[in-house]
């Protein structure tokens, strides 16, 4: 009993959350910026030298695009400006880590450390300004069919916790309004990290004062659920579809009364129920739901909106269901919250399964990455490096298939089964 009431509060709690979800449209899948063969790079600084938001954007075209096939790669190194860093300047760190790369669609994420940590100063803002233009002039002359998307860095959070550095908030904002402004004005992709992690830290302030401190726990480098914020708001410049699937079902009838990125078959109407089969075209993303920071920053951060695997059933009868799936207990729903229509990206089931595999597997390969560039960028002249550089991409690669085939879509069985009445 006590198990039946835990899945029926958190059911309840998934679809309060649903319900109080802006309306989201999709966007039509060959409307999405990525293409089948793309190469993308992501250029900055330890913002995406951590290989957080980059794994989850990578982690989303798995899962939502299963039948692309897309190299990504980072190229992040820890304090580098718009003028290079310890492993080289810009031209340097350009001919190392992008141009044999041959991208056909890069990101540049720079602004945190131009201003120097200190007071704002307008001769520094020259200088950014002045990089940022010859970096993507660079960019532009050696790669001009390669898609560029400008992207406004992550807030200096002054907000949850004080400053080390007073006014740099202010500073890394103004930097930012110069990407945008910039990015317009070239007619390139511009995705506003800032705004939209500064929109989550303002709502969670509100909400819960210690656990807004610890999205940006060191004020600088935003927290593994944060940077969700942050690749979600690519992905909608890159206008990637926000469903998984909707499947919506009659059970009066045994009608399937819609569909959308699924195929649904094997429809019965049963003494207690009604049971079909879907294949759904895409899975929920890897979010850790159970994960007490993440549930906050789906809710402040509205992430839901981008995850939606809707299911949607009218003309039941009973007034509670267990919802299962191939036999197993995911949820117990009330005939309402069926009727309303449930997301069931955020609740346990085996197509959230698939997709933490994807995930786990997705982990290994940052790592192999990150000693990758290590002893690429760091540590070139090591004994042995460039045989070890080679191993390690063949083994990313390796990891990168064994992916792709975990993301095929599979069939499951579903079943909505009246509950006893005790």
């Amino acid at each position: 009993m006590k198990s039946r009431q835990h899945r029926f509060i958190l059911s309840f709690f998934i679809v309060l959350l649903s319900a109080s979800r802006s309306t989201t449209q999709e966007a039509p899948r060959d409307t999405f910026f990525l293409h089948q063969g793309d190469r993308v790079v992501f250029y900055g600084d330890s913002i995406t030298a951590q290989r957080y938001y980059t794994r989850d954007v990578e982690d989303f075209v798995l899962t939502r695009y299963p039948e692309l096939s897309i190299e990504f790669f980072n190229a992040g190194v820890p304090g580098d400006t718009v003028y290079g860093g310890y492993t080289g300047d810009t031209a340097k760190r350009l001919a190392r880590d992008v141009y044999p790369l041959k991208p056909t669609a890069i990101t540049v994420m720079l602004g945190m450390n131009d201003p120097g940590y200190v007071p704002f100063d307008e001769h520094i803002f020259d200088m950014f300004k002045t990089g940022y233009k010859t970096l993507i002039g660079n960019l532009r002359t050696a790669l001009p069919q390669s898609r560029l998307t400008l992207i406004a860095s992550s807030p200096y959070d002054e907000l949850t916790h004080g400053t080390d550095f007073p006014g740099l908030s202010k500073t890394v904002e103004k930097y930012g309004t110069f990407v945008k402004q910039f990015a317009t004005e070239r007619h390139d992709k511009f995705a506003n990290f800032h705004d939209a992690l500064d929109a989550a830290l303002k709502t969670a302030l509100k909400e819960n004062p210690d656990y807004a401190s610890l999205l940006i726990p060191d004020r600088i480098h935003p927290s593994e659920s944060a940077q969700w914020v942050m690749a979600n708001e690519l992905l909608r410049t890159w206008h990637a579809s926000p469903i998984v699937s909707r499947v919506e079902l009659d059970a009066a009838s045994g009608v399937v009364s819609a569909t959308q990125n699924a195929d649904v078959s094997q429809v019965q109407l049963t003494s207690s129920g009604i049971t079909w089969t879907v294949l759904e075209h895409a899975l929920p993303l890897p979010l850790p739901t159970e994960n007490p920071m993440m549930q906050l920053t789906i809710r402040v951060a509205n992430l839901e909106s981008m995850d939606q695997e809707i299911l949607r059933v009218r003309g039941l009868r009973s007034s509670l269901y267990s919802l299962q799936i191939d036999g197993k207990p995911v949820a117990d729903l009330t005939k309402d919250q069926l009727k309303s229509g449930v997301n069931l990206a955020l609740l346990p089931t085996p197509m959230l399964d698939q997709a933490n595999g994807i995930d786990w597997l997705e982990e290994r390969k940052t790592k192999l990455d990150t000693a990758r560039f290590a002893l690429e960028a760091e540590m070139p002249s090591t004994p042995g490096a460039l045989e070890a550089t080679t191993t390690l991409r063949s083994a990313q690669r390796e990891i990168t298939r064994e992916q792709r085939e975990k993301a095929k879509p599979k069939p499951h069985k579903f079943a909505l089964v009246a509950a006893v009445k005790r």
